[in-house]
């Protein structure tokens, strides 16, 4: 499955709306491409309004992967006060919008999901065979029924919806400008990559407070993006975080099995052993 958007529409089960925008109608006003018909195009939108100088994705063709508990897989997360403040927490979550995680594939899921299992080799010595016992789980396991608990949904958004593309660079030159006085209170003067793939929530998190702000069209209501397009920490795998507004269709659901291969290659890269 490729990981960038395509132009063949793949088949679709009937349309089903989840989510907090399944009755919100989403803005007919189009993008523009940029040169050469690429995927990526630039933030200006509307001749009416003046928009900033940034580089706006489509979602793939086929939609986005959402990995979530069996029960709710579609849950959107958001963050308390308290936590904005902090500099853990997920990268993109803010406490007036609720945020939906992505990917363009699953094992860019379950490199996400898995990653907390993950032990670093040093760890591993330390460790030893202190947790050996039965009453244990020892460190690199992966619980039997962790794949019974969650479910992958594929999830179909609006040909129209932009999502932020943060690795690109131009993007990265007008939020430094845009972000100025923010960037400055965490020592930061220009944005990076590294900054993007950092521990620093906080930075992040301005980017994300800053995108959903924007508004395009003759009355400046309508959304300019719709989320944040990025690159996951662990092997660039390409990620999806989708602002709550935005409406999406359940296209399939997707049972999770020991035997994957998605899953399989993900463990194998963490060193993960499944129970």
């Amino acid at each position: 499955m490729s990981t960038t958007p395509s132009r063949d529409r793949l088949s679709r089960r009937p349309d089903r709306p989840v989510g907090p925008a399944a009755a919100r109608a989403t803005s007919n006003t189009g993008p523009r491409l940029a040169e050469g018909g690429r995927s990526k195009e630039s933030g200006r939108m509307s001749r009416d309004t003046v928009q900033p100088d940034v580089v706006l994705v489509p979602a793939p063709d086929h939609g986005v992967w959402r990995l979530g508990k069996a029960k709710n897989p579609v849950k959107y997360e958001r963050i308390s006060q308290e936590d904005w403040s902090r500099t853990g927490g997920n990268r993109w979550s803010l406490v007036s919008y609720d945020i939906l995680y992505c990917a363009s594939r699953h094992d860019g899921c379950f490199a996400e999901a898995l990653a907390p299992f993950r032990v670093d080799p040093k760890m591993r010595e330390v460790i030893g065979d202190e947790w050996t016992k039965p009453s244990f789980m020892t460190p690199g396991k992966i619980p039997r029924d962790w794949t019974t608990r969650h479910i992958l949904v594929r999830l179909q958004l609006p040909k129209e919806a932009r999502f932020l593309d943060v690795d690109d660079e131009r993007t990265l030159e007008t939020l430094s400008r845009e972000l100025k006085d923010e960037l400055a209170e965490q020592g930061v003067d220009r944005l990076t990559t590294e900054h993007i793939q950092g521990f620093n929530r906080r930075i992040t998190r301005q980017i994300s407070a800053w995108a959903i702000t924007q508004r395009t069209g003759p009355s400046e209501q309508e959304r300019l993006i719709h989320g944040i397009a990025y690159r996951s920490r662990f092997g660039m795998r390409q990620c999806w975080a989708v602002f709550n507004d935005v409406e999406l269709k359940q296209e399939e659901t997707s049972l999770i099995f020991p035997e994957s291969e998605a899953l399989r290659r993900v463990a194998e890269e963490y060193d993960l052993t499944m129970l």
